[in-house]
């Protein structure tokens, strides 16, 4: 689904854009700080994650078409050429890529926004500066170490909240990392905190079974990634220091990292979060290379935590204001959650024409319409399960979208020379002169040559080049 060229690093929940400064550091002073972070992780990247090689990479920091790079073992340099084979102009603020470089596995950042994102004088340990430099890491794991693990080429990623929307299972999921946080912050009392976690992992497990068997690889990927970014993180902040040393650095940095970020909820900051903070539990009272063996065949960190735990029933004081605090963050549940509901019951009506074009999910972006939360959503189609976008921006021939509700499905047979295919249920006004539809809608206008055919009792027009 995702252009693996492409990787945006602001999603909801998983990073918040620093400040912008009036005495902004120059590209050239970020590229420096950028790169001196990446070489310094570089050395140890292998004893983060077995098999995560960075030592051999070229690291590059591109920003309005210049480019800083630094070999392994070499000095910085400039070399605005790499840009000329790669791509990444997605309109985001910041992009990752990973291009070869005379012949060398590289890892990119790019950034696109106007505006540098830190103040002259930041330093390599300032936490803004970590928590933003990080996810390259992030991204660079996913790219080079998970590629390589069979669980993941064998089974299939969904990415994006699961329909239908359920609040019940975003406050459990909360709480799971609430307790998993207690747990670390207070080993006295860990047992217990352990024992909530546990309650609070069945009770999602009950309440979303769908969720879980949908989520489980994203939850393998996103949450074993975020540990790799916040250890890395806190071993850059306690060089020469002794492990007891380097364990008060780390609690206070996933402490003051999840001040920052602000923790509250959400599918996103879920997968990433809650695997990461049971992998830094696992890694006090196991050995790091066997759990990591385990997780790389397809077992959840937080599975090898809380799975030999007995649930226990947490108190009930404070949970009914969380509760309401989630609810307001996740306002944008019900009419999403409509609009989903509406969608999937146009694409099974057989009086509804339906439009099938090929897939327009690389190179779309999404706007919010009203109330719906714009971005792609896990839906169930026929008996498989697929992609459902709310609010895409894209363009087809000369027929535009903007806002409209879309099914995105990976084989349809129905019109030839499309496979993967993109479907838009037409239940608003539309005309037809000749071979052509026309449409005149807010979230839809222009013009598209179709063929026209009935199957099965339902019109389908199949987009024509």
């Amino acid at each position: 689904m995702k252009n693996i060229m492409v990787a945006v690093l602001w999603l909801v929940g998983a990073v918040t854009a620093p400040t912008a400064f009036a005495d902004k550091a120059s590209p050239a002073q970020l590229a420096r700080l950028y790169l001196d972070y990446m070489a310094l992780n570089s050395r140890y990247s292998e004893s983060l994650w077995p098999g995560f090689r960075l030592e051999d990479k070229v690291h590059l920091f591109s920003y309005a078409g210049n480019v800083w790079l630094r070999q392994p073992g070499g000095d910085i340099i400039q070399d605005n050429s790499v840009l000329e084979s790669v791509n990444l102009h997605s309109g985001l603020s910041v992009n990752f890529g990973f291009p070869a470089y005379q012949g060398q596995p590289g890892v990119l950042i790019q950034l696109e926004d106007a505006a540098m994102p830190f103040a002259t004088g930041t330093e390599l340990t300032d936490l803004p500066f970590l928590v933003w430099a990080g996810s390259s890491l992030h991204e660079a794991f996913h790219f080079y170490a998970q590629s390589e693990w069979r669980v993941l080429e064998e089974g299939v990623r969904y990415e994006g909240e699961v329909f239908p929307l359920n609040l019940e299972a975003r406050f459990y999921r909360l709480q799971l990392f609430n307790a998993l946080m207690a747990a670390l912050n207070q080993p006295e009392q860990q047992a217990l905190h352990l024992g909530h976690g546990a309650y609070w992992l069945q009770l999602w497990r009950h309440s979303a079974p769908n969720e879980e068997r949908v989520g489980y690889l994203n939850d393998l990927v996103e949450g074993t990634a975020k540990y790799v970014e916040l250890v890395a993180g806190a071993r850059l902040l306690s060089q020469n220091q002794s492990y007891l040393g380097y364990q008060k650095i780390l609690l206070q940095y996933v402490n003051s990292y999840y001040q920052q970020q602000q923790m509250q909820g959400g599918w996103t900051a879920e997968a990433e979060n809650i695997g990461a903070v049971a992998g830094i539990i696992l890694d006090i009272y196991q050995d790091p290379t066997m759990w990591k063996e385990s997780v790389m065949t397809g077992m959840l960190p937080v599975e090898l935590l809380l799975s030999r735990v007995k649930p226990v029933v947490p108190p009930a004081a404070g949970q009914q204001a969380l509760k309401q605090q989630l609810q307001q963050r996740l306002a944008y549940y019900p009419a999403t959650q409509q609009k989903l509901a509406e969608l999937l019951k146009n694409v099974q009506d057989p009086k509804v024409p339906l439009l099938v074009m090929p897939s327009m999910s690389d190179g779309s972006s999404f706007v919010d319409v009203g109330e719906v939360r714009s971005g792609f959503y896990v839906v169930p189609y026929l008996e498989d399960i697929t992609y459902a976008y709310l609010g895409m921006s894209s363009q087809f021939s000369n027929l535009n979208v903007r806002g409209s509700a879309l099914l995105d499905v990976p084989m349809q047979n129905y019109c030839e020379g499309i496979e993967a295919a993109t479907l838009l249920p037409l239940a608003f006004p539309f005309q037809r002169e000749g071979q052509y539809l026309v449409f005149n809608e807010s979230e839809i206008h222009g013009t598209i040559r179709v063929s026209a055919s009935v199957v099965e009792g339902r019109t389908l027009y199949c987009a024509m080049n």
